[in-house]
């Protein structure tokens, strides 16, 4: 293999990476097959991504309460605001499922992952190695999903 075909093929993973971290699985899979990358390359990507991506937030959100005041006072007017909330809120639905609804989240084909995820569990003081564990089995459970679903669509496009 040439040196210009490995320095293409890595800055088609950059790019990939970076349309994973901002648009997350449902750009990344969609230029991934533009670029040509193999479905299993593309879901292997994305969980790595996304478990780098959980590490990454949960450590900075939790460093960033504790060094910056104003992220402190948000963090506690958070936490005042939380107490008072009613049972029948979203996160007080979420906290009583637990680690089920951490998965389930961080699934979400939309509007979910693995920031979604590390928010959720900073908001709701997990403990970080538990919610890196639950994060990263809702991402590979969503990126599954969108591997089925892409593998579908590519067999229904060449069958006719």
């Amino acid at each position: 293999m040439s040196l210009a075909k490995i320095l293409d093929e890595v800055w088609k993973i950059i790019v990939f990476i970076g349309i994973q971290y901002s648009l997350g699985r449902r750009g990344s899979y969609p230029y991934g097959l533009l670029v040509k990358f193999s479905l299993i390359k593309i879901t292997i990507i994305v969980v790595i991504s996304d478990m780098i991506q959980t590490v990454l937030l949960l450590n900075l959100l939790d460093f960033f309460t504790q060094k910056i005041s104003w992220l402190r006072k948000w963090k506690k007017r958070a936490e005042e605001k939380e107490k008072a909330r009613s049972q029948k809120s979203f996160r007080a639905k979420l906290k009583k499922y637990g680690n089920l609804g951490l998965i389930i989240v961080a699934a979400l084909p939309y509007g979910g992952g693995a920031l979604s995820g590390s928010i959720l569990a900073f908001s709701m003081k997990l403990d970080k190695k538990r919610a890196f564990l639950f994060i990263t089995i809702g991402c590979i459970i969503g990126s599954i999903l969108y591997y089925l679903g892409f593998a579908g669509i590519i067999s229904l496009v060449k069958s006719k």
